[in-house]
């Protein structure tokens, strides 16, 4: 029996459920940084005087981005791993978010937008992956709906958490809040989330038993 027939017979460990709970959180500021430009459309467009069509532009840049992260980053977790490449398309939104605040025009906010969408694409082509991977046969499915419900969720809160922000501060808050929040992903991916088990597998097979860490090792 091989780890993941291992895995899938085992019952999940509290371990696997902090794993599938950080992916939902990832998940749901994903939802949120998608979307926070629809949650600020309006007063961006006050400020920079935009017409419908450039704010159409604006709306389309994350979505663009994302597509594109999808497509061209996500592939290179087959080569470095899902955990690096998770870690580096999380930095990558983290960044977008922040530097979204400090945009002064419309070319600079889709730039910056672009950069956010390419970090969402390369997070959900792992994260999802991760959360198969880390639930066993009997609970998989509820760890997928579990995942999939945080992108509603995130998006839902993070339009409530996007009208308070700018009465008090402002749009440009509602971009250093999602950068905030996806900094404190990234640490939490760094202290918890470990490498995907197939990549282990597959493309380390004579590893040694130490080079997987503490939870899988107890698989092989």
């Amino acid at each position: 029996m091989n780890i993941r027939d291992r895995i899938d017979a085992s019952p999940m460990s509290p371990f696997q459920w902090v794993v599938v709970g950080v992916c939902t959180f990832l998940n749901a500021l994903d939802g949120f940084d998608v979307l926070a430009m629809a949650f600020t459309a309006n007063r961006v467009s006050t400020e920079f005087g935009l017409s419908g069509s450039q704010l159409g532009v604006l709306l389309s840049a994350g979505l663009l981005g994302m597509a594109a992260g999808s497509l061209f980053l996500a592939p290179f977790a087959d080569v470095f791993g899902r955990r690096p490449m998770l870690l580096f398309t999380t930095g990558l939104a983290a960044a977008g978010m922040f530097l979204s605040s400090t945009a002064h025009s419309i070319t600079e906010l889709g730039l910056w937008r672009v950069v956010t969408g390419l970090g969402v694409g390369g997070i959900l082509a792992c994260t999802n992956v991760i959360t198969s991977e880390y639930s066993n046969k009997r609970w998989r499915g509820m760890a997928v709906s579990i995942y999939t419900a945080g992108y509603g969720v995130g998006a839902t809160l993070g339009g409530l958490a996007a009208v308070s922000l700018q009465a008090s501060y402002g749009w440009r808050a509602v971009f250093v809040f999602g950068g905030i929040a996806t900094t404190l992903a990234f640490l939490l991916l760094l202290a918890v989330v470990p490498e995907s088990v197939d990549f282990l597998v597959t493309k380390r097979p004579r590893a040694p038993r130490n080079d997987l860490l503490p939870w899988c090792s107890s698989f092989v």
